[in-house]
């Protein structure tokens, strides 16, 4: 993570997203961070201090048991993601791995700062209110049981089209399957066409399921 000293740009994403319509008794001063592909926005382990709205770029969340199920988030101008509501409400809250799938551009307010006023300001409450309620239908969405060729092809879809996919049996730990029914979905989608085999254990992309 890197606080990015450009105003301009951060004025920019402030406006474009809308972001200041969400306050109303506080006018926080932001910060704009940038992640770099691969790094963690939050995770268990080092939970974040900073509530974020998403400005530009795409991320994955996922939880440590289940990683092969997580699913991606896009930002947009429509769809503003904001991490660290929950934190927010809750410091002992332990989130989700948050990882930064494209260079990902941040609007950030450190929460030892702005916690008590932003718990005081109405208007933000109801955005969190809303925000915290679109992740709860996820969340129970995620409850419902889903058939494994479904959850191979959730985790399919984290890798790009030509990459390799291989280390079948964490994998198949990851999903909490055997080795023999991970397999068994692999094969179909080498006979669809999703995949070819390359070699023991290994599988290359050709499309996205």
């Amino acid at each position: 993570m890197e606080t990015v000293n450009n105003p301009a740009l951060r004025d920019r994403y402030l406006r474009e997203k809308q972001i200041l319509r969400h306050f109303s008794t506080c006018v926080p001063s932001f910060l704009l961070l940038h992640y770099s592909p691969g790094e963690l926005l939050t995770n268990p382990f080092s939970p974040s201090r900073y509530l974020q709205f998403v400005a530009d770029g795409n991320l994955l969340l996922y939880d440590m048991p289940d990683e092969e199920s997580s699913f991606m988030i896009k930002a947009s101008s429509n769809d503003v993601g904001l991490l660290g509501d929950m934190e927010l409400l809750d410091a002992g809250f332990i989130p989700f791995f948050v990882e930064a799938r494209t260079d990902v551009y941040t609007l950030a307010l450190h929460l030892d700062r702005y916690q008590q006023t932003l718990l005081s300001d109405p208007v933000f409450l109801r955005y969190v209110c809303l925000s915290l309620a679109e992740k709860l239908n996820e969340a129970v969405s995620n409850t419902q049981p889903v058939p494994l060729k479904e959850r191979v092809a959730r985790a399919l879809r984290r890798f790009e089209v030509g990459d390799v996919i291989s280390d079948i049996g964490r994998r198949a730990k990851n999903l909490n399957v055997s080795n023999r029914q991970l397999l068994r979905v692999l094969k179909d989608y080498c006979a669809e066409g999703v995949l070819a085999h390359e070699k023991k254990g290994a599988y290359r992309l050709l499309r996205i399921p």
